[in-house]
């Protein structure tokens, strides 16, 4: 006997409400074409979902519809309403299941709690340990009752059991086990490795009589692929965090698994890339021992026939576009939706305005482009134009409250390159400074700060270590120093040198300053370990946004 599930399943949607601008690239009788188009958003995710849905019901089979978390951050909309749009949205998107990703705890513990209490659907974070947690804090995690956490008692993961015919299908939601070097959770929740968490859990279903079992990750498609190499018996994993299209969308010009990196251990694995641009919509056979024996459809990009084309940058001709739009009609991993109008009106008039005003409000202008570069280069050699800026933004956001000595930076805290001419707020807040975490002050040594130095640029550089990507290289305002790969750890970091009144100072091992970073880098994340070793932390109750908007406001010309 075989059994059927059409599944529906997002990931990392990081608040994009709205359709998101992809690139495409085709190619028609050996000529090749790119292919603007608007695809996604929360309007045609609902009309997917219910069309896939009312499929399910005409063949007798059973839905679900499962987001594999990160839907907090990335857009205006959370910049300006937090998780309460997205809750309010999902739910109306009847979402069966949620895990909970790292980026929902970027603001620590309380907007999780506050978002899982708004949402109508299961959140699932299996191998979060919250036994230690303190109940008389703001907002704990244990007490809501939607939230399926570690069973300290059993040893597992909590877990769902829904229907499937004659059989019962487990979803067990399972989350980065790195938590605290990635997210910023509270200190009091802690995250059990992943992979052991789901063999004890595996093994438990399977000894209760359930074979079709569904993990929902937020591990990356590495953490995935490791999963299933070591955890025997899941049927499913459906993923998040590394934002990765499984399947093959060569066709399209988009990196992607192929179709033979779906499969390890028996076990299939599916992730629907980023954004909101596309949704997997999959039709999953079943044997009776949870084995999928057969998969139908997969990702698909939503689109409408709003798109542009280009050939070596000029549009197409009339004749040429037929020939695309009929390719498109057919190609693999491409839809035509429709906005679903309830949401689309609730989108239009309750959280667009918003919107939009801040996309009319100028801050400032540049008369240059700014260019950003995660690390220096041959093009750029002191690295990121624009960083030292944002630095400078948080320095003067610091010293209205606090005597400082210098301010500091991430690189992967910035996001993009800037154009000359006006820059909006809707610029600064929803694409240069995108994650809204907010900015710390705080009290350290001269050695632990240029311990901080070098983990990071240890990490950027993967200089001795397994370094986490070079999003943390680090920039500063009113500090500057020498870096040497070549000499032992410990001692790579020379000269460095803060500006005081007198001018340039050389750092001090033993004396206190005063800096101020943002509350992600000052949780030691990446690298900056030793940060760790602060003290006397305020909370300066403005995002890294906040601090820009009103640094350059004050400027007619930020360059």
């Amino acid at each position: 006997m075989t059994y059927s599930l059409y599944l529906a399943h997002i990931n990392d949607t990081h608040s994009h409400f709205e359709p998101t601008l992809v690139h495409f690239e085709v190619t028609i009788n050996q000529e090749v074409y790119q292919v603007d188009a608007y695809c996604g958003g929360y309007a045609r995710f609902a009309t997917a979902v219910k069309q896939h849905q009312d499929l399910a019901k005409q063949n007798n089979s059973s839905s679900l519809f499962l987001h594999a978390g990160d839907s907090f951050q990335g857009s205006l909309y959370f910049s300006q309403f937090k998780g309460e749009a997205n809750a309010h949205l999902l739910n109306l998107m009847s979402v069966d299941a949620m895990t909970i990703g790292n980026h929902e705890f970027d603001l620590g513990n309380a907007p999780v709690s506050k978002f899982v209490d708004q949402v109508n659907f299961p959140c699932l974070a299996g191998n979060m340990d919250l036994s230690q947690e303190d109940q008389q804090k703001h907002l704990p995690l244990a007490p809501n009752n939607n939230l399926y956490y570690y069973n300290n008692e059993l040893a597992i993961a909590n877990y769902l059991l829904k229907p499937l015919g004659d059989q019962q299908l487990a979803i067990v939601g399972i989350t980065h086990d790195q938590m605290h070097n990635i997210g910023c959770p509270d200190a009091d929740c802690h995250f059990l490795n992943a992979i052991k968490t789901t063999q004890a859990t595996v093994k438990h279903l399977k000894q209760q009589g359930v074979n079709h079992i569904i993990i929902l990750s937020h591990l990356g498609y590495d953490g995935d692929i490791a999963l299933a190499k070591a955890v025997t018996g899941i049927s499913v994993i459906v993923g998040g965090h590394s934002h990765t299209l499984t399947g093959d969308f060569k066709h399209l010009g988009l990196a992607s698994t192929g179709n033979s990196g779906q499969w390890q251990n028996e076990c299939l694995i599916l992730q629907a890339g980023k954004h909101a641009e596309s949704i997997g919509l999959s039709c999953l056979h079943f044997d009776k021992n949870g084995k999928v024996i057969k998969l139908e459809g997969g990702t698909q990009f939503l689109i409408d026939d709003n798109w542009q084309a280009k050939q070596n940058g000029q549009m197409v001709c009339n004749e040429t576009r037929r020939l695309i739009s009929d390719y498109l009609a057919t190609a693999p991993g491409l839809l035509k939706c429709s906005d679903d109008q309830q949401i689309s009106e609730i989108i239009n008039q309750q959280y667009r305005p918003v919107v939009e005003q801040m996309k009319s409000q100028v801050v400032t202008m540049l008369s240059q482009p700014l260019r950003h570069s995660r690390m220096p280069n041959k093009e750029l050699p002191n690295g990121s134009e624009i960083a030292p800026l944002i630095c400078q933004g948080f320095y003067q956001a610091s010293a209205a409250k606090h005597p400082t000595d210098f301010a500091l930076h991430n690189a992967g805290g910035v996001r993009v390159s800037l154009k000359a001419g006006p820059l909006s707020k809707a610029d600064i807040c929803g694409r240069l400074l995108p994650f809204e975490i907010t900015l710390m002050s705080y009290l350290i040594k001269g050695e632990d700060l240029a311990m901080a130095i070098e983990g990071a640029i240890n990490n950027a550089t993967n200089n001795g270590l397994m370094g986490t990507g070079d999003g943390s290289f680090p920039y500063f305002f009113k500090l500057r120093y020498s870096y040497q790969a070549h000499k032992p750890l410990g001692q790579r970091v020379s000269q460095i040198q803060l500006e005081e009144e007198q001018g340039w100072q050389a750092l001090q091992p033993q004396r206190v300053y005063r800096g101020v970073s943002s509350a992600y880098t000052l949780a030691g994340k990446e690298g900056y370990d030793a940060l760790l070793n602060s003290w006397d932390h305020h909370d300066l109750e403005l995002s890294m946004s906040d601090s820009f908007v009103a640094f350059a406001s004050s400027k007619q010309y930020l360059v």
